[in-house]
């Protein structure tokens, strides 16, 4: 599937929502990262291995990173009324993919412990912003029914 498609996916999943609610989503998304990621931290520092639990951190934050540039990006876009919307952001999404995929692999050559934690972190951030997404869609739903 091409990624201009999977994000005329998420866009229409998004349009769903009310403004409000989207940034219910990234706010509740944010700080459930942020606990997920003391909770690392303070849980792989009492079983002496901190690198899992800081490469757990440093994934989260990538994802949160990541997903602020986008809503900055759509932001921009909509404010200068691009002409070709979608190709600009599928661009900016791999430069995005490539700068955190080298990062990953980065860390990876410095510590393998840290690099697989940041990849897990990363994947799990993913996770929450799903798992909110759909607690919201469904909110709608039980709301309109």
């Amino acid at each position: 599937m091409h990624d201009e498609t999977r994000m005329d996916r998420l866009a229409a999943l998004l349009e769903q929502l009310p403004l409000p609610e989207v940034t219910r989503l990234l706010r509740r998304t944010t700080l459930m990262a942020a606990a997920l990621g003391v909770v690392a931290l303070v849980a792989t520092i009492g079983i002496s291995h901190p690198l899992i639990g800081l490469g757990a951190c440093i994934g989260l934050s990538l994802g949160l990173v990541n997903i602020r540039m986008i809503t900055a990006s759509v932001a921009r876009l909509n404010e200068r009324q691009a002409a070709h919307p979608k190709r600009i952001l599928a661009s900016h999404t791999l430069a995005r993919l490539a700068v955190t995929t080298a990062v990953v692999i980065g860390l990876m050559f410095a510590a393998s412990q840290l690099g697989l934690s940041a990849a897990g972190g990363l994947a799990v951030f993913y996770l929450l912003l799903v798992v909110n997404l759909l607690v919201s869609l469904l909110r709608g739903v039980q709301a309109s029914a």
